[in-house]
């Protein structure tokens, strides 16, 4: 319908978190529903995945010639079964000496992925989300505005690899590497910046947010 999230919290009457929850498959209270069907919204297809005809879907939109692109989340809903799309959080993680989380709320832009690709990753696509990177700690592998695919998932197996980690309430992106003595060690690929050792006694105090798993190519 042309409409942004933000175009919709004051006729519905919920907060910008409501209407992504919404978005990500959460039950919608039939009294909303109502409020989006005066906005002209196609309430069957909504709740059934069915349309009544009075909505058509828009063919117009160009083939996806690459793996990923922005699209907005409302454009989302359109997308072909083949397609998935992850939400962009408004976040940065320094590659560098740190950087405080500014905010935490999604933006109404997400990135497009292949679920062909999601598969044979063995990834949740519930549990990605697009961050941006800052700093040069990671150089050249990872460059200062590149945009991180980050799989929030737990770790039920920790495997050496590029995280994003938590400290302080500042996310930094390092590379991690499992130690013989049980401890990890918290790298740079830019030769500027001195390694860090947890032991394993303090690894509690480590805390992982997620495991980069896309930048423009895979890791």
């Amino acid at each position: 319908m042309g409409l942004l999230q933000k175009d919709l919290l004051e006729p519905v009457g919920v907060n910008k978190g409501t209407i992504i929850r919404w978005e990500s498959g959460s039950s919608i209270p039939s009294d909303k529903l109502a409020e989006f069907a005066k906005l002209g919204f196609d309430i069957s297809y909504v709740v059934t995945g069915v349309r009544t005809g009075s909505v058509k879907k828009d063919t117009s939109t160009e083939e996806v010639r690459t793996p990923v692109q922005h699209l907005s989340i409302n454009e989302a809903n359109f997308l072909p079964p083949n397609l998935f799309y992850v939400p962009v959080v408004d976040v940065e993680a320094s590659a560098g000496h740190g950087a405080i989380v500014i905010s935490e709320e999604y933006t109404d832009k997400s990135m497009v992925f292949d679920c062909q690709w999601l598969s044979k990753r063995n990834l949740n696509k519930s549990n990605l989300v697009v961050i941006t990177a800052k700093g040069d700690s990671m150089h050249p592998t990872i460059i200062s505005g590149e945009s991180l695919v980050v799989d929030t998932s737990p770790l039920d197996n920790f495997v050496d690899g590029i995280y994003v980690i938590d400290l302080d309430s500042h996310l930094l992106v390092k590379r991690l590497q499992r130690q013989f003595t049980g401890g990890i060690k918290i790298l740079s690929d830019n030769p500027a910046y001195e390694a860090q050792l947890v032991p394993q006694e303090s690894l509690d105090q480590l805390h992982i947010v997620g495991r980069v798993v896309w930048m423009g190519k895979d890791l």
